[in-house]
């Protein structure tokens, strides 16, 4: 995993936070289609984490147009637009 991009109203100076919404960014060379262990696939898997944490994800690799997709979904600010608003990107 290269970094996490985190959004939702967690990140936000919202009084009554109430949703995190993940995106996992990968290496360009990892593949997404490959079987993974249990303990890994149930980081990843949408059903497993939003059942277990709350939590939205999506995982995608680094330069590409799934990626960019996902940067400009979660930048968007609803009923404003043509504005964009800034993600929290953690390097891990």
């Amino acid at each position: 995993m290269r970094y996490l991009l985190v959004d939702g109203s967690f990140v936000t100076a919202s009084t009554l936070p109430n949703d995190i919404d993940l995106v996992l960014v990968l290496s360009l060379a990892h593949d997404l289609s490959a079987d993974l262990p249990p303990k890994d696939y149930n980081l990843v898997s949408k059903k497993n984490v939003r059942k277990r944490f709350g939590f939205d994800i999506i995982a995608v690799r680094e330069n590409t147009r799934e990626y960019d997709e996902a940067v400009a979904f979660f930048q968007q600010i609803r009923g404003r637009r043509g504005l964009e608003k800034g993600i929290l990107r953690l390097r891990l």
